[in-house]
This record gives C-alpha cells, structure tokens and sequence, in this order.
C-alpha cells in the first residue's frame, strides 16, 4: 500500500461517511482502518450497513466495546496496516472535494518524515469558533516557520498528521499520554526527523461553541501540556537555545499574553516616571497644580506603561497576523475580531494553562478531564 489511513472514533460520528466517499475516489493504493471505542447503537448499525453496501473497499472497521483510549486504538490499526505512508485523521473533520488529495500526501512524504497538513476552522456565528480561527491561523504559523527554517518540529496538531512508517516504528509509536500527539512529535523530533508544513492539502476543523465544552477540553489540553513539558523540558531547552530565533515567535504566536506579561516585566518604568515628572512641573509652572498631577501620575505610571506596550505588541502582531494570513490562504482576518481574541482570548486560555501547569507541577496530577489514555 502507498498509504494507510487511521481514523479513530470514541462513540459515533457524523462525517465519516463523507470521509469515505473522498476516499473511495482517490487514485492512490490505500487501505483505511477505523477504531471504534464504544460505539453507539445507532452507529454501530451504520457501520453494519456500510459493510455490507461496499464490501469492495479496502475499510477495516476494528470495534471496541469499551473505551481502550485513542493511543491504544492506533498503535493496534497501524500494526495491522502496511502502508509506507500512515495517516492519521481525527473523526471530527472535513476534507476538500480534491481528487488528488491522498496523492498529494503521498509525494511529499518522499522527503520528510513528518508532514503537518494545514488546518482551518470554518468561521460561523458563534464567538468561540471566530476566536479559534485566529489560533488555528497561529498553529499554522507555526508550522510554517518550523517548517521553513528548521525542517523540524517537536509537536503536531493531532488532528492531520502523516508519518512514515519507518519513523514511527523508530520511536515505537504512541504511547498512553494525554498529547499523544505533541508526545509522538517530540520523540521524532529527538530521533533528528524531518519535519514539512503541507500547505497545499487541508482539514477543517470543527470547533466547540458551546463555553463548558470548550472549557472541558481546554483542561484536557493544558494538563496534557504541562505533563508533556514536565517529561521533555531538558531535551528541548538544548534545541531552544539553539534556534531562539525560532522558538520565540512561535511561542508569542500561540500565547500572545506572553508578550505583554514578558515585556512590561523587562522594560523598566522609571523613563514613564521622570516623563510624567517633567509634565507635572510644566503644569505647575503653568497652572499651579503640580501636587495633584504628580500624585496621579506616579500611580498611573505602570498602567500607562501596560497600554503602550500592549496597544503596540497588538499593532505588531496584528500586521504579522495580517502578513501571514494572505500567505497561508487565511482571508477573514477581521481587526476587531483579532482585537478580542489578543486581549480576551488569550488570556482566558493562558490563565487556563497556568491552573493546568500548577495542577501537575504541584500537585502531581496525572491525566485530563474526560480523557482515557
């Protein structure tokens, strides 16, 4: 087989069948393997009924009535696959009318060993799906610099990912995490693996709009990060020390409350002060009233410092975002939108991640709300 495609589902989902149908068509040899964990009555009818309209497609359904966890789910379908190419899709996707969408896979993992396959979410009414089209638009930033200037990278968004055969078998494929997908990426990336952005093919993905949802799986995903840097943080020091020029854009994308916090911490704000100074001593000089504007400005000193510096990290990372966005065939970049997203979104996700961080650096937590690994 050129390639083998993983799509594991816990429950049921509704756009596997459209997943199928792409697939169906595609000129390439493949074989596809489904991991169901738990299904649902109803879905497991569906699956009965696809089997037996298109016995002719090379689709391996592999059930589970009960929850064994996504890691344990692909490791199982990859060891019955023999696919040089292995491909991994979440079930909660949608894919483009593109005949030659798995051909195109297949060339460019002749030169790298991991491809990161472009994401977009489909913007609607709902604000956390406006909002996570800037952060998805900030992965893919991301991967592009990654990509480009390194030809590595130590993570992946699960969600689409391809990998060869040979490298993952190298590092002994998933293992039982909560990110197993960051977890795979950053084994690959220590084994010196090469790593591409793949702009030419895309997913799009389907984001929560629902607040508890959303929050629910954020939880999952910080607890998953912070155990992630807990295990990796050394290794990956070493490799960010090298490349900062790298690292540091790539961090500020994803987490633009960094910015802000970082450097209104470096810069000092004794130049705010002896300005403020200066403008009291005009004022009494002119009108007589230096005490009470001496006073305000030396409590608002620190405060005037964060706008400034805040309002101009946003106009900068607006222009990049901008940049960016015309170059990855991201084009509903709105200025409000990204306005709320710099100064709202971001921080609510940050101070999420902080309470994850704390929650496994001390006091030891081990796994993720609603998760199975």
């Amino acid at each position: 087989m050129d390639i083998s495609i993983f799509i594991p589902i816990y429950g049921e989902s509704d756009r596997l069948e459209k997943m199928l149908t792409l697939f169906a068509n595609q000129n390439v040899s493949k074989e596809i393997f489904v991991a169901v964990d738990e299904p649902t009555e109803a879905f497991s009818r569906k699956i009965k009924d696809h089997k037996e309209e298109k016995e002719e497609e090379k689709v391996k359904f592999i059930i589970n009535s009960k929850r064994n966890g996504k890691a344990n789910a692909l490791n199982h379908a990859v060891g019955l696959s023999s696919g040089e190419v292995l491909l991994f899709l979440d079930s909660d996707i949608d894919l483009p009318e593109d005949p030659e969408y798995l051909r195109k896979i297949v060339m460019k993992m002749q030169h790298t060993d991991i491809l990161d396959i472009k994401k977009r979410v489909i913007k609607s009414k709902s604000f956390l799906s406006k909002m996570a089209y800037y952060e998805y638009l900030s992965f893919n930033i991301n991967s592009w610099l990654a990509s480009r200037f390194m030809q590595k990278c130590p993570a992946v968004n699960g969600s689409a990912f391809a990998m060869r055969r040979e490298m993952f078998e190298k590092v002994q494929g998933f293992r039982r995490v909560v990110a197993e997908d960051i977890d795979i990426a950053t084994r690959a990336f220590l084994k010196d693996s090469r790593f591409a952005y793949f702009q030419e093919v895309e997913v799009q993905n389907l984001v929560y709009s629902n607040w508890h949802q959303w929050y629910t799986q954020r939880k999952r995903w910080a607890v998953g990060q912070a155990l992630w840097l807990k295990e990796w943080y050394r290794e990956l020091t070493n490799h960010f020390i090298k490349k900062p020029q790298v690292f540091l854009p790539g961090l500020f994308f994803l987490y633009p409350s960094i910015a802000i916090f970082f450097i209104s911490a470096i810069i000092p704000s004794l130049w705010m002060y002896d300005s403020l100074l200066i403008f009291s001593l005009f004022l009494s000089v002119k009108f007589n009233i230096a005490l009470p504007i001496f006073l305000v400005s030396l409590a608002t000193a620190d405060i005037l410092k964060i706008l400034m510096i805040s309002m101009s990290g946003f106009i900068a990372t607006a222009a990049v975002f901008y940049g960016f966005s015309r170059k990855l065939g991201f084009y509903e970049v709105k200025l409000h939108e990204l306005f709320v997203y710099y100064f709202f979104y971001s921080a609510v996700w940050m101070a999420i991640i902080v309470a994850g961080h704390i929650q496994v650096l001390l006091l030891g937590k081990k796994t993720g709300p609603d998760w199975k690994t």
